[in-house]
């Protein structure tokens, strides 16, 4: 599906609710594409918090996302549908891959400068910018490994040749006058799509030694991880071990570690090629595999899937394994706090600021009680 153009008044919308919240507060909505290639029909607007654009946000107000994961609700879109925000103080330049890579669908991002329209880009899912996004994390990993200073300064050269192909993903996107529809969803691209919510018990002992060695045997700090298969409760290994970051793993690299996901989005990745019953497995180093908020979203929030946490120190010993699986706690949470985003605008007092930002603590809090110890056999 190839954007032509979008509807002048739907520009203006947006531009308009952006200027009026100011602060550099994006606005997001779903567009859809009519037969001719234009968008000429939005859903109602979301504003943007200190966090940004919620993708979960905008989904509700088209889609249930009730307790389902975020691509529970990416597959009730139907194929016509595209994601538009607005980029204050940018041009409306997209030199990244991150919507088109979980939605695959197209992004149109509107840029706002000085309080008016500064230009509208959109980025089509394409198969080059899914394997750009591939090299860019394994580039990001390659300089943590490097042991000098004069192979970092090669690697680093060569992310920067890299970032220059990011400078021509986005085409500059036609306004046009034309009547703006009615927003109305055809059928899903999907049909009933949802994820089997299963429940994690223990984990192979194997796998868990297997996990802690790679850990300790990279430099300190960084995560490893790999994609675990359930059986009857168990999690057995299914994949090949990938190294990480300090805290994190790249997203594609842990995906292509089970299947070839070569010139293809993670949205279609975790729907057509991950099968449901699979884990999320990572180290925690220096920690007791306690998982957070960023754990919870990364797992079972975004993709469906349980995340498992195993902590160790530095010498390889375990100190214990959680799991946070898919629960309609993990969405309410995420919900709440992205409203706690917005609602820091509202507020006129201090008081009422410092109740918001407790409130902020308590709901990671919340995501912490979510783990769940499992044996290790």
């Amino acid at each position: 599906m190839q954007v032509k153009g979008i509807a002048k008044s739907i520009v203006d919308k947006l531009v308009d609710r952006t200027v009026e919240l100011s602060q550099g507060r994006a606005v997001g909505t779903i567009g859809l594409v009519n037969e001719e290639g234009y968008i000429d029909s939005i859903s109602p607007l979301t504003d943007g918090g200190v966090s940004g654009l919620s993708y979960r946000k905008m989904l509700s107000k088209v889609v249930d996302v009730d307790g389902r994961a975020l691509i529970e609700g990416i597959n009730q879109l139907p194929d016509n549908a595209v994601l538009i925000s607005t980029n204050p103080g940018k041009t409306g330049l997209i030199v990244d891959t991150n919507g088109v890579n979980l939605l695959d669908s197209p992004v149109v991002r509107i840029g706002v400068k000085a309080e008016e329209l500064a230009g509208v880009g959109v980025v089509h899912p394409e198969s080059y910018y899914f394997d750009l996004a591939t090299q860019s994390e394994e580039i990001q990993i390659k300089r943590l490994a490097a042991k000098d200073m004069n192979e970092e300064r090669e690697i680093l050269r060569e992310s920067s040749e890299l970032r220059l192909n990011y400078l021509e993903i986005s085409d500059e996107l036609e306004v046009i006058e034309m009547a703006e529809q009615e927003f109305e969803l055809e059928a899903p691209a999907v049909e009933d799509w949802e994820i089997a919510r299963v429940k994690v018990d223990s984990i192979c002992e194997e796998l868990v030694e297997e996990l802690v060695n790679k850990s300790i045997s990279v430099e300190q700090g960084r995560e490893v991880a790999a994609i675990g298969v359930l059986e009857d409760g168990h999690v057995v290994k299914g994949s090949e071990i990938v190294v990480g970051g300090m805290g994190y793993v790249p997203s594609r690299m842990l995906a292509s570690s089970y299947t070839e996901i070569d010139g293809i989005s993670l949205r279609r990745a975790y729907t057509e090629k991950i099968p449901a019953e699979v884990v999320i497995v990572h180290t925690h180093p220096g920690g007791t595999g306690v998982m957070h908020m960023g754990d919870a979203m990364a797992g079972p929030g975004m993709w469906g899937r349980p995340i498992i946490a195993v902590g160790h120190d530095k010498a390889g010993q375990v100190k214990g394994a959680t799991v946070i699986e898919l629960q309609d706690e993990i969405s309410k949470l995420a919900e709440e706090s992205e409203q706690i985003g917005q609602d820091f605008y509202k507020v006129d007092t201090p008081e009422e600021e410092a109740n918001l930002r407790k409130r902020k603590f308590g709901i990671a809090q919340e995501y912490t009680d979510l783990c769940k110890s499992i044996e290790i056999k």
